[in-house]
């Protein structure tokens, strides 16, 4: 995985240094994210969550329309967690209720552009590798149906299993593909849509498969362009 990221880091500063018509470019905005789960073990089902996320990108001419857009994303993931468990009269419960990853994610998209008379129309898809920086779980307390207490914990990437209450034994590492579709005007504006798609398991415990999820919309700006 350390060969993968060093990859990906290479691919963006030599894209960002050897080519004259390079231009930066940032972008952030909204993003709906969750986990999508499978497997026996004692864990929480998942809910979609709020969240956004903020990036710096490069545009890279590679053939006519069509460019490399190697960047670096700060990116707040995460999913609402349900056990599906009642909270009885007389019972003390407990349990994780919401986890947040935030992630430094080094994306690569191949983009094609078609011009239009306001801008050019895009879409694209590339790899991701992406580094758990931080991750936290909002905890609850109930009794006789009522929440009583809430508190939030730092998970301890160490520690098997991590999150309170469960068998989860998530990990930093992460990687998948995102796919954009968007469009750029001609004041260097840019508003853009995209589908994130984990394919390696961040639950490292023998039951659990949990892979990250999300979609968003951005806007961007371009402090050049390459057209221009």
């Amino acid at each position: 995985m350390k060969i993968f990221t060093l990859l990906f880091v290479t691919v963006f500063f030599v894209t960002a240094t050897s080519h004259a018509q390079v231009s930066l470019g940032i972008r952030g905005g909204y993003i709906n994210t969750g986990l999508e789960s499978s497997g026996s073990g004692y864990a929480p089902g998942t809910q979609k969550t709020d969240s956004w996320q903020a990036s710096f990108y490069t545009n890279v001419p590679l053939f006519k329309n069509g460019y490399l857009q190697p960047g670096i994303s700060y990116i707040k993931k995460g999913a609402g967690l349900d056990y599906a468990v009642s909270h009885p009269v007389n019972l003390f419960t407990s349990g994780a209720t919401k986890l947040k990853l935030q992630y430094l994610e080094l994306p690569v998209h191949l983009v094609y552009k078609v011009p239009v008379s306001f801008g050019k129309l895009l879409v694209g898809a590339g790899p991701y590798a992406a580094y758990c920086i931080r991750g936290d779980y909002s905890v609850a307390a109930y009794t006789e149906n009522k929440l009583v207490q809430s508190g939030s914990q730092r998970i301890d990437f160490k520690g098997s299993p991590n999150i309170f209450g469960t068998n989860m034994n998530l990990q930093r590492w992460d990687a998948g593909v995102n796919f954009i579709a968007g469009l750029e005007l001609n004041c260097c504006l840019s508003l853009s849509a995209q589908y994130g798609c984990g394919m390696m398991d961040i639950d490292q415990s023998a039951d659990n498969n949990y892979k990250n999820r999300y979609w968003g919309v951005s806007l961007g700006f371009f402090f050049d362009r390459e057209d221009w």
